[in-house]
């Protein structure tokens, strides 16, 4: 068993496998078994594992033998519109307060301006 460090000229990204050798009496010739190991880390050189996790799963485990039937009820339309209203006054009340604010930090930014301008008047 080694480890085999493949780097991708394009992105210089180090990815590192297991390797064992096996032969194969058909073609008389030694072939190499892979197995996924993970990432290195460019700053540290430590190895960052695969989570092991395969791209697809089984068929036993996907599911694909039992026909799922979903029973949709019917929507509370009065119960979505009564949540809707309070979230809009909810709403209303912030935006009045932001600009109360808003109105404020105005004054206060004109406050400013005037003062800096009687300042600059003066020199």
């Amino acid at each position: 068993m080694s480890i085999v460090r493949y780097t991708d000229k394009k992105t210089g990204r180090v990815v590192l496998y297991e390797s064992t050798s096996h032969y194969d009496p058909v073609t008389k010739q030694s072939r190499p078994i892979r197995k996924y190991l993970g990432v290195e880390d460019p700053v540290t050189g430590e190895l960052i594992p695969s989570t092991g996790k395969p791209g697809r799963k089984a068929k036993s485990e996907s599911n694909s033998n039992t026909v799922e039937t979903k029973v949709t009820a019917e929507p509370d339309y009065k119960e979505i519109i009564k949540k809707l209203k309070e979230e809009s006054i909810q709403k209303d009340k912030r935006i009045s307060e932001l600009e109360k604010q808003n109105a404020i930090l105005k004054n206060h930014l004109l406050n400013i301006k005037e003062s800096a301008e009687r300042a600059l008047e003066q020199k």
